[in-house]
């Protein structure tokens, strides 16, 4: 924290915070008006509900994020609105955030090399597996899909099983 600036606070709380937040009074307003209902999936992180060391700006942004799903999750059901969440770790193969220097900062929060994070965050989880964007992806549409129909305010991890985010 001592390390954190306010820019870089500011700056995911505004995305992480804000961005979802004026997504979401949109979408309201909108589905209201039609009368139809309609689905959010919020993205959100194993940060979400887990203190990530090393990580209070971006952990803090996604804990408000879940949070403001199942608050919207409660005002929208009524308009048959859902808000569901996913909560996804490490997804380091095709994301970009790994090319800016959030690689080598995770690594050196662990103690190792940044070419170890990939083995580092396997090796942390439960089945022992690497998670993908097409993980996720399988979530969210399973949400947003007709199976999912009545389910709303729920929150789906999508991490491998890290035994210290398993929710309470």
């Amino acid at each position: 924290i001592e390390e954190t600036t306010v820019k870089q606070w500011n700056l995911n709380m505004d995305i992480l915070g804000k961005g979802y937040f004026l997504m979401s009074r949109e979408a309201f307003r909108t589905w209201k008006r039609q009368g139809m209902g309609g689905s959010l999936i919020y993205v959100a992180s194993k940060n979400s509900v887990y203190a990530g060391k090393g990580a209070a700006a971006y952990s803090a942004a996604k804990a408000a994020e879940l949070h403001m799903a199942r608050c919207l999750a409660e005002e929208g059901g009524a308009f048959g609105i859902r808000v569901n969440s996913v909560m996804p770790d490490a997804v380091i193969q095709g994301s970009g955030i790994w090319d800016k220097g959030w690689k080598e900062e995770r690594a050196r929060g662990y103690g190792i090399k940044p070419d170890e994070l990939d083995e580092f965050y396997r090796q942390r989880t439960t089945l022992k597996v690497n998670v993908f964007p097409e993980n996720i992806a399988e979530a969210i549409s399973f949400l947003a899909g007709p199976r999912a129909s009545r389910t709303t305010g729920a929150s789906i991890t999508v991490d491998g099983g890290v035994a210290a985010a398993f929710m309470r």
